[in-house]
């Protein structure tokens, strides 16, 4: 919390470093091949008899039935999902028997993150297994939980902010100052997001680097988010709504330096103070134009001057397509079927973690750099329509897919490489992405988007 003692506040060169070693920590990392963490999101939509899409689930309805009665019922008869607990200001959650928990996002999304898994198939085989209990539990009351980038079937003005937490809150109010772009991914999107090791010392640096590389190709080829001018408006809500901590890190573009600690730090000084956690219970948000490094330079009229405290709460808020936690933390994905999640997850982790593989993808992809920005916005508008991404993507899934195939026995299971191989044939190596079927599918019958989604 902020202090009126200037003396006691941070100073810049002590919020850079912490920033650095925070995201990149100087501790002994295991030469292991890599494990594998996930944060899948799932919509909850109502159906009726007939399967069609009758608006979203709320968290708590009157009368019971809402997301957390459903999930109250199965914690009660299931040995796997805790029972619900909530330590304000924490979020919700359930605690998952192995590791991990479900939590919720502001629009009642469901969302799974798991324990870390030695590989590839361990941890999809969890998400499977917890996925299909949260299914049945909804199937009961006649929901079904869709996995697609963003609700196609409400609007956004029909699902409200669920989470009144004062983070949530705060946060929601900081958005608003910026125009819509907020309440449309804070309720109204859905990721896939893939949590991979750092690596020891020569190699984590490289992996950071190419996470960064490969994230508008993620963007371009398995956009499953339809919206007005772009293939994946989940991708053009990160872009539109604070430039200021989301895409990549400045000194990361502008390169040609290798130091990731000093980029995220800098990146963590020029970013905008989203909420003021003033004490306790209370949050307030931040403007735009005022950085974390001018709160340090100049205090606040009202709050005073930042502490380490302030700072740490300041990281939690940075949403940069990939985000370094002691993990690299990749944010890029979409919310995708059962028969595709794998894909994402499979070529991230052989691209990083198979030395051949990161080295040529590295040749692939370094001289687009700078390009970074530019590249991101084009994957999120064409995506994978845009020629020169279309030879890129193919180019670098070849190389993991390659990858994948050179791990060791079980990394990655055969059915999920051959997974792999249908889903670049059927999509990428044609132009098209997920958002091409949907968008089909959706003008023939929205139930059959809606089943697409939900198996």
């Amino acid at each position: 919390m902020p202090t009126q003692d200037r003396s006691a506040a941070i100073s810049l060169d002590e919020a850079r470093h912490r920033a650095g070693l925070n995201a990149f920590p100087e501790a002994v990392r295991p030469e292991r091949l890599g494990g594998v963490g996930l944060e899948p999101e799932f919509f909850p939509i109502v159906r009726d008899p007939n399967g069609q899409p009758q608006g979203r689930l709320l968290l708590t309805q009157a009368g019971g039935g809402g997301v957390l009665q459903v999930i109250d019922e199965l914690a009660a008869s299931d040995d796997r999902i805790g029972a619900r607990s909530s330590r304000p200001p924490g979020p919700v959650e359930y605690p998952v028997e192995g590791g991990g928990r479900l939590t919720f996002e502001p629009g009642a999304q469901v969302e799974h993150s798991t324990a870390v898994f030695e590989s590839v198939a361990s941890v999809c085989s969890d998400v499977r297994d917890i996925l299909a209990r949260l299914r049945g539990a909804f199937g009961r009351h006649d929901v079904a939980l869709a996995a697609i980038g963003v609700d196609v079937w409400d609007d956004v003005e029909t699902v409200p902010q669920q989470l009144r937490a004062g983070r949530y809150t705060a946060q929601a109010a900081y958005y608003r100052q910026r125009g819509h772009w907020g309440a449309v991914m804070m309720r109204h999107t859905a990721s896939l997001q893939i949590n991979l090791d750092l690596g020891p010392e020569g190699v984590w640096q490289e992996r950071w680097l190419l996470a960064n590389l490969l994230s508008p190709l993620m963007t371009a080829t398995f956009a499953s988010s339809p919206g007005l001018g772009a293939v994946c408006s989940r991708a053009r809500a990160w872009q539109e709504l604070d430039p200021s901590r989301s895409g990549f890190p400045r000194l990361l573009v502008e390169g040609p330096g290798n130091d990731p600690r000093s980029e995220w730090g800098q990146a963590a000084l020029e970013a905008d103070v989203m909420i003021y956690h003033v004490d306790g219970e209370h949050f307030e948000p931040g403007c735009q134009g005022c950085s974390f490094e001018k709160w340090v330079r100049n205090g606040h009229p009202r709050w005073g001057w930042p502490t380490i405290d302030d700072l740490d709460y300041h990281l939690t808020t940075l949403f940069f397509e990939v985000r370094p936690r002691g993990f690299l933390e990749l944010r890029a994905g979409e919310a995708l079927p059962d028969r595709w999640r794998v894909v994402p997850v499979a070529l991230t982790a052989a691209l990083l973690y198979d030395d051949g593989a990161r080295t040529a993808a590295l040749d692939l992809l370094l001289g687009h750099r700078t390009k970074l920005p530019e590249i991101w916005r084009r994957a999120a508008i064409d995506g994978v329509r845009d020629p020169e991404l279309k030879d890129l993507a193919c180019k670098l899934w070849k190389i993991g897919l390659d990858g994948a195939c050179t791990l060791p026995s079980g990394y990655i299971e055969k059915e999920e490489i051959a997974a792999v191989e249908a889903y670049l044939e059927h999509y990428t190596a044609r132009g098209r992405m997920p958002t091409d079927e949907v968008l089909e599918l959706l003008a023939e019958d929205p139930a059959r988007a809606l089943e697409w989604a939900s198996s």
